[in-house]
This record gives C-alpha cells, sequence and structure tokens, in this order.
C-alpha cells in the first residue's frame, strides 16, 4: 500500500479523538427543580501517536510519516431541572480539527454535533440511583474528500442509554459516582454514494471520585479535587477500517485524570481537568485539556 494511503487509513481515529464526554452526563443527582446549571468551557486535545487495533502504540500517521493531530473546542453545557426528578440537558461546541505530516497540513473549522437528553432520578438512598437517555444529532460532520482531512464528527446518528448510581459519603465531604450504558450509532452513506459505512454500537462507561474542601476565603468557598475515568468499549472489530471513512467504524479507549474544582463567590465554579488516554484500539494516545466556567441558579 502507498505510504499516503496508509496515512490515510490511520488518519480514520482524528475525528473521534476530540471528544470532550465530560460536561455531557453531570452525575446520578437531579437539579432542584426551576434550577439551571450551565457551563462554558474550553477543550483543548493534542497527540503524536496512536493505538492500533492491536492495542500497541505507534507513530501518528506512520512509522515512516510523522504527525501530530491538535484539537480546540468552545463547548457550552446546560441542565435545568424541569420536574424534582427529572433533569433535561443539551450541549454543542464549535470546533477545531487540525493535522500537520510530512505529506500536507490540512484543518476543518465549524460546529459540533448538538447532544439533548434527559435524566430521571430514581432512588435517594441508600444509593443515588438514576436513568438517562439523550440523543445526538451529526451536525458537526463535514464530507471526507481527501484521506488526510480530518472532520468534526462521524456523521451519523447515536442515541444512549445510561444506568447512573451515586454514593455521599457526607458528613465526610465525599463523593462517587460512575454510569455504564448502551450507544446505538446509525450509518451513512461514503462520500461517493456507493457504499455504506456502518458504525458498531458502543459501551460507554464512566466514574469518578471527589473530595471537597471548605475554604474561609471570600472570593474562594471551597475546593473539590476529582479522580475521573471515562471510556467507551466498542462492539465490532477494532481492527476493520474502511478505506472511503476517515473515522473509524469501532473504537475503543479509556482515559483517566485529575481535576480540581473553585466554588467562586457562591455561584460560580472554575474548573480545570486533565485527561490522558491510557489505553484503545483505533484512539489516539491523546493529552486532553479542560477549563470551564459554570453558574447554578434557581429561575
Amino acid at each position: 500500500m502507498p505510504s499516503e494511503k496508509r496515512a490515510g487509513l490511520a488518519m480514520f481515529i482524528v475525528a473521534s479523538a476530540l471528544t470532550f464526554p465530560a460536561d455531557a452526563f453531570a452525575g446520578a443527582w437531579a437539579q432542584p427543580e426551576n434550577t439551571i446549571y450551565a457551563k462554558l468551557s474550553y477543550a483543548k486535545s493534542s497527540a503524536t501517536r496512536q493505538y492500533k487495533g492491536s492495542g500497541g502504540k505507534q507513530p501518528l500517521l506512520t512509522d515512516d510519516i510523522p504527525g501530530s493531530f491538535d484539537g480546540d473546542s468552545v463547548g457550552l453545557y446546560v441542565e435545568y431541572g424541569l420536574l424534582p426528578k427529572l433533569t433535561v440537558f443539551g450541549t454543542t461546541q464549535v470546533m477545531s480539527s487540525e493535522l500537520d505530516s510530512d505529506i500536507e497540513r490540512a484543518e476543518v473549522r465549524g460546529l459540533g454535533d448538538v447532544l439533548v437528553g434527559a435524566r430521571y432520578q430514581v432512588l435517594d438512598a441508600p444509593l443515588v440511583l438514576a436513568v438517562s437517555s439523550s440523543f445526538k444529532a451529526p451536525t458537526g460532520y463535514a464530507p471526507d474528500h481527501g484521506l488526510l482531512r480530518p472532520t468534526l464528527g462521524n456523521g451519523v446518528p447515536e442515541a444512549d442509554l445510561r444506568l447512573l448510581v451515586g454514593k455521599s459519603f457526607y458528613p465526610v465531604p465525599m463523593y462517587f459516582s460512575a454510569e455504564a450504558g448502551f450507544r446505538w450509532r446509525g450509518d451513512r452513506p461514503t462520500p461517493g454514494g456507493t457504499d455504506t459505512v456502518d458504525f458498531s454500537n458502543e459501551l460507554p462507561y464512566s466514574a469518578e471520585l471527589g473530595y471537597q474542601v471548605a475554604l474561609k476565603n471570600k472570593h474562594i468557598n471551597w475546593l473539590l479535587f476529582r479522580g475521573a475515568l471515562n471510556g467507551v468499549w466498542g462492539l465490532g472489530d477494532p481492527s476493520e477500517l474502511n478505506a472511503l471513512s476517515l473515522t473509524p467504524p469501532t473504537q475503543r479507549f479509556t482515559k483517566v485524570g485529575p481535576s480540581v474544582i473553585f466554588g467562586v463567590l457562591n455561584k460560580l465554579e472554575l474548573n480545570i481537568d486533565y485527561m490522558y488516554t491510557v489505553a484503545g484500539d483505533n484512539t489516539l494516545e491523546s493529552h486532553d485539556v479542560f477549563v470551564g466556567l459554570a453558574i447554578k441558579t434557581t429561575l
């Protein structure tokens, strides 16, 4: 296979690397009725290596063609307590994906996918238990007319169903939250319209553990230290790539990292997060940094 095409095949993973699920699902607890939580975030993702189908690492793009990926996103996430136990939410981003290699430099900018959903809190004790569903509209997709052109989404609709659990250890200022579910993913025609790219369904999962410290400061009220894990297990063959698609029909990854959240002036929250891809198939070994500002208020 020519080196240019092998480089293109390696880049199927790029469009899926710049996904920022940290804001999309905010734990098992429902927002109080008529309460709105809004968060504006900036995220940066970068990578020079990739995990291939065997789970091993190799340079991006190939051993003989070095490359690098950089992605930026400014996203808005909003939750609203519609009923005492029912919370609705939505998120989208303005994104930029850039690929640099010895062959060429390619950049795509635009609106990312739009996600909307709802979460219902079923139990309060002994554990907080909730169910969540969401739908993603593929508004961020750009047809992949070139092998090395990244895109802002996979171009297919997706629907999630998740089970969420949470536990507060009060009076110890700690909590634990975890979720797992099933993601249905659709299909779409290839750019020429002669074939169909089928995207395998996925099992998303995440967990986090947090510890809050109260402060006697007129500006910063508290600090929350958090360790997080999130990932996706694709149900298809992770080595099966389609030569006409820039995005992987199947991918698997696990990301872990720390974060700190500052409670500022009672209603504001400032968060700084870092995530690193510790394992995967058909995905980037990426370093992801998030900076966000959130407000919570009753209407």
